[in-house]
């Protein structure tokens, strides 16, 4: 059985090419348009892996990576923060403050990849153990 990531993107053609690169690695994904959608799926299915966009309506990526701290069900999961405000944004440097969470920059789709093989390899590195796709 793959892994199951669930993916919060608010802009449509990121989140659908996240879906097909992901997907054509091999795992079972997930997309959702805000944080609110996003957290709504994890807490019914808690994914092995969250990659999340900072900038989204309804509940940015911090909110929603707070959120999935504070719930025993996903409290381990690994996150991706995915964003291209890692300069700007001060709410990055609190996200990297969080256990399990990753920053990558959006660019080159490789490091994305990268990051995702690092967090779905590491089951000792602090993150949950394996949830798989229901």
């Amino acid at each position: 059985m793959s892994h199951y990531i669930l993916v919060a993107e608010d802009e449509a053609d990121i989140r659908d090419l996240l879906r097909l690169v992901l997907e054509a690695t091999g795992y079972v994904v997930e997309a959702e348009a805000d944080g609110d959608a996003a957290w709504e799926r994890a807490r019914v299915h808690p994914p092995r892996l969250l990659v999340t966009d900072l900038r989204m309506p309804t509940m940015d990526g911090l909110e929603l990576i707070r959120a999935v701290r504070q719930e025993p069900t996903t409290q381990g999961v690994p996150v991706i923060l995915f964003t291209a405000y890692v300069a700007t944004d001060p709410r990055v440097d609190e996200a990297r403050r969080i256990a399990g969470v990753e920053v990558v920059t959006k660019g080159p789709i490789a490091e994305l990849r990268e990051a995702v093989g690092r967090a779905l390899a590491e089951p000792g590195n602090g993150f949950a153990a394996a949830s798989e796709h229901p």
